[in-house]
């Protein structure tokens, strides 16, 4: 038997990203029960050592809010990353328009790289959802200080991996840095 769903239900689509392990999924969908959201769909995909969770989920407008207030402590609690999209329609959440991806390089230069990197992103519709740098220095003997930056972006159904990599791969010559494997995450 279907239930009938209020006129002003809500909807949104929760992605976790990071490290895959049994019960990611059980255990965001428990998460949205207890903030009195309803898990619609579930979907768990590894690649190698990688999960992406997408959860499309419905409820009352101030449970979707709350859930989606919330969901950086779910993130932070399953380490991974955890971000929420409100939508008014279950369909809207379906065709979703973006998938989360990681990227990550090393430099010398913190400024530079920062600026040209948001620049590169920019210019090809990529919003960056979070940024996080690390400064380090590598091993004594070199004794060379780099910033390790973890860039993760947005990206559309359309997105031509193929073309963003070559192109990826120019900037790195141009702005003198070192990317890792380019993956869907690696949080660290």
């Amino acid at each position: 038997m279907s239930e009938e769903y209020p006129s002003n239900r809500r909807y949104g689509l929760l992605h976790l990203i990071g490290k895959d392990r049994t019960g990611i999924l059980q255990d965001a969908s428990a998460f949205v029960s207890e903030h009195g959201g309803r898990t619609e769909e579930g979907y768990a995909h590894s690649f190698g050592s990688e999960a992406v969770v997408l959860l499309y989920v419905s409820g009352l407008p101030n449970q979707i809010a709350e859930i989606e207030k919330s969901a950086s402590k779910l993130g932070e609690c399953l380490k991974m990353l955890a971000l929420f999209t409100s939508m008014n329609d279950l369909e809207e959440a379906r065709t979703g328009k973006a998938i989360p991806m990681t990227l990550r390089v090393s430099s010398p230069d913190f400024a530079g790289l920062v600026a040209g990197m948001t620049t590169f992103l920019a210019e090809r519709s990529l919003p960056i959802i979070d940024h996080h740098t690390i400064r380090t220095t590598l091993p004594h003997a070199v004794g060379v200080r780099t910033h390790r930056h973890r860039f993760t972006v947005l990206l559309p159904p359309t997105f031509d991996r193929k073309v963003f990599l070559n192109e990826f791969d120019a900037l790195s010559h141009e702005l003198n840095f070192m990317y890792d494997n380019i993956n869907l995450s690696d949080f660290y």
